[in-house]
């Protein structure tokens, strides 16, 4: 059978195109009840058809006499009669008896021969008369036949054989009746007959597929429905789940063993009991919302499917998830609704608890980032609509690294809790508080006016000020806090992140412990130094830095001993940035390491001009002495320049040492094992201890030029502080350079107060290579 007779819907395996035609069906009672229900259906219609029949018969008969000899219409109306009377009578007897539930195929295929008998019949009247008659004639009959080939294949819709047997008979009987010299003989009336015909087998063969397919469905249908009779039995007696039946007014007219169990509760007194009166007293969120739903779909007399409600047993709720769909009773009204239900209480408290894991902090209770983004987006949407304020505070805790390094890191888990604490107390109600992540927290206050805004964060840097009661030991660490109010410093939440992220930069930037709030020129600064970045990443390929030296002199006979390499950047649109703009920018970006290595091959590619009595001195920052090629490029630049080691002094400051890094310590070592000298630099500015000193082998103390500034006061505080340090450094074997010496006055008192050498403007500015490397060849040369 072509793909034009593909049945619309799936079919059993069980059911084969022989089998729709009537052939091969066996004993299988299922095709009995096919057969039955076949022969029901012609019947079902037999009045109306065969009355149709008969007037169209007798029209035809009247019609055609005068054209036909009257013996044949009378042969044949009888014919016709007897077929009608034999099908009335039939339709009668099963009306009175009722339809078989089951037919044989003797008897499916006799009705058959029946149907196929009237089929012929109609084809020998046109056999007879067509080739004789008119054309009129043969129009009429012409017509006639393809009505009758429509009507018979409407009629025989369920029985294939019947139907296309009668198409056939009749299509073809009519097709070659007509003469040839007829102008009914023509191609495109043999075309209209075949697609026509082609239409109604189409349409008897899928009518007989859906049928057929249907039946199938239903008997299965019926047969999984005892199994699963079965299985509900089972389930009820043995499952861990339980079937609950209810009239309808919501009384329970059927209750199980184990929904007693459950309930714990009688089943005696479960029966009849409303199942709305089993709710517990949680009405509140998701429970009201629940019980809402069950009562508004019993109302509907919906179908439902795991509505969660809190349930009263023995004085402790739990929650129980019902499915339910609406029964009916014997006359087709509602009777109520039959379902299943469970327990869920376990499963709901652990997805509670996956949920506050999924949107908590699990060490200090507060929101975690995605609950506090969510927070965020609701205060814009809020502070847009009503046109208030909110405020996004960030707070970082500022000395929370060292608590953790030095006492552990259950110590920092005890203190981050503690600092959750005392950030509820500071900011009070109605603000979602969250750990980022780290030591870094954020506030975010709804509706909150500048003023607010900037109380909380202060009330927060005072609270965080306070010390910490650590396992009976006081830890300082302070917080620095930056907050942004939205939508005015962002109307989104990336953008108000950013903003507030600035702001605490800033106050980062000029010594942590305060609270600053956004302004625009933060991050015109930002931007600044965004820009500044990118350039300075480009610096040193396109040959825009460059080294300047300022001399270092001997304080006995004011001769120079040595240069210290500054490092300068001339930029083509900005022109010369200060070293104190563009140092810390390289510092904290990771350029400082790759230009770092630059300064040091060229400060070594100078010095190895210079007589050998003049040493270069190098600055390093702490993200050089972590480079791990450090020691590499040291020991490359002076065997590339044939530089003695000694005649390279290296300057580091005390901040190195902050974080007590064994591996600092072991790249120092190595890189005095190269001969190379070690210079202390800012000596009393920052975190000075007299532990360290040692650990570098330091050959030089620089004294910072605050002090020396300073040093002509009237209180002398700070030419005391100089000679103190002259006399640490002379105890510990170890020369001093007195920095930033400007006037005279205070070069000789530094040199009374035993400094050996002297650095600053009074013996030079800083200068190009080329002017330094003559200045120590005994030749002027003009700046």
């Amino acid at each position: 059978m072509s793909a034009m007779f593909r049945p619309p819907i799936a079919i059993s395996s069980a059911i084969g195109w022989s089998q729709v035609f009537g052939f091969r069906q066996g004993k299988d009672p299922f095709f009995a009840r096919v057969r039955a229900e076949q022969l029901a259906t012609i019947n079902r219609y037999v009045p109306f058809n065969v009355t149709l029949m008969m007037i169209n018969v007798l029209a035809l008969l009247w019609s055609l006499r005068g054209i036909a000899a009257s013996e044949f219409l009378l042969g044949w109306g009888a014919v016709m009669g007897a077929l009608a009377l034999l099908w009335t009578l039939r339709f009668s007897q099963v009306r009175r008896r009722g339809a078989a539930a089951e037919v044989s195929q003797h008897y499916f295929w006799a009705i058959s021969a029946e149907v196929a008998a009237f089929g012929v019949c109609w084809s020998a009247l046109t056999i007879h008369l067509l080739p004789s008659a008119e054309v009129d004639a043969q129009a009429l009959l012409v017509l006639l036949s393809l009505m009758v080939m429509g009507a018979c294949g409407f009629a025989t819709a369920v029985m294939p054989v019947c139907g296309i047997a009668m198409v056939l008979v009749i299509g073809i009987g009519a097709v070659a009746s007509v003469p040839a010299a007829s102008p009914l003989g023509s191609g495109m009336v043999i075309l209209t007959f075949i697609s026509f015909g082609v239409v109604i087998v189409r349409g008897v063969v899928v009518t007989s597929f859906t049928m057929m397919s249907r039946m199938r469905t239903q008997t299965e249908l019926g047969e999984r429905t005892e199994v699963v009779r079965l299985l509900l039995n089972e389930f009820e007696a043995n499952g861990s789940d339980w079937l609950i039946e209810v009239d309808v007014e919501g009384r329970l007219t059927h209750v199980s063993p184990r929904l007693s169990d459950v309930a714990r509760r009688p089943r005696a007194e479960l029966l009849g009991q409303p199942l709305l009166g089993l709710l517990g007293d949680e009405r509140r969120g998701e429970a009201r919302n629940s019980v809402k739903a069950l009562t508004n779909t019993f109302l509907a007399r919906r179908a439902f499917r795991d509505i969660t409600i809190p349930v009263l047993v023995a004085d402790e709720t739990r929650w129980w998830a019902l499915s339910g769909t609406p029964k009916t009773d014997a006359a087709g009204q509602f009777a109520g609704y039959r379902g299943v239900g469970r327990d869920v209480t376990e499963i709901r408290r652990s997805h509670e608890r996956i949920v506050q894991l999924a949107r908590f902090d699990p060490l200090t209770g507060l929101a975690n980032r995605a609950l506090f983004r969510e927070a965020m987006e609701d205060a814009l949407l809020r502070a847009v609509r009503t046109r208030k304020s909110c405020a996004l505070l960030f707070i970082d805790l500022d000395r929370f690294k060292a608590v953790n390094d030095t006492l552990g890191h259950a110590a920092g888990d005890r203190l981050l809790r503690s600092v959750a604490e005392r950030l509820r107390n500071a900011v009070g109600g109605g603000a979602t508080i969250a750990r980022l992540g780290g030591d870094e927290f954020a506030v975010m206050l709804p509706e909150a006016a500048p003023r607010r805004a900037d109380h909380v964060a202060r009330a927060v840097v005072a609270a965080l000020a306070q010390p910490f009661d650590i396992e009976g030991q006081l830890v300082t660490i302070g917080g620095s806090v930056g907050f942004a109010l939205g939508p005015a410093d962002g109307a989104s939440v990336d953008r108000l992140l950013k903003s507030a992220d600035l702001a605490l930069y800033e106050v980062k930037s000029n010594g942590r412990g305060a609270a600053c709030r956004y302004v625009p020129e933060i991050r015109e600064r930002a931007e600044e130094r965004r820009a500044l970045e990118v350039d300075l990443g480009m610096a040193l390929e396109r040959g825009q830095l460059a080294l300047a030296f300022q001399p270092v002199v001997e304080a006995a006979d004011e001769h120079i001993v040595g240069f210290e390499a500054l490092l300068r950047w001339t930029h083509p649109v900005l022109g010369k940035i200060p070293p104190d703009k563009f140092i810390p920018v390289a510092e904290d970006t990771g350029l400082i390491v790759p230009i770092g290595h630059w300064v040091i091959r060229e400060a070594c590619a100078w010095a190895a001009k210079w007589p050998r009595h003049i040493r270069i001195a190098v600055n390093l920052s702490p993200a050089q002495i972590d480079d791990p090629l450090l020691l590499e490029v040291v020991a490359q630049a002076l065997a590339d320049n044939g530089l003695e080691p000694a005649r390279l002094e290296l300057e580091i400051t005390e901040s190195l040492f902050l974080n007590e890094k064994v591996s600092t310590i072991e790249r120092l070592a190595a890189l005095k094992a190269l001969g190379v000298r070690f210079a202390l630099d800012d000596f009393g500015t920052g975190y000075s201890a007299l532990g360290y000193l040692h650990k570098a082998a330091f050959s030089r103390i620089k004294i910072d030029r605050s002090f020396v500034s300073r040093a002509l006061q009237p209180n002398g505080e700070a030419s005391a502080i100089i000679q103190a340090i002259v006399s640490l450094a002379h105890s510990l074997d170890m020369a001093t350079t007195a920095e930033g010496t400007e006037t005279r006055e205070e070069f000789e008192l530094c040199r009374s107060l035993g400094c050996e050498q002297v650095q600053g403007y009074l013996f030079g500015r800083p200068m190009p290579p080329e002017e330094a490397t003559a200045l120590v060849a005994g030749v002027l040369v003009e700046a």
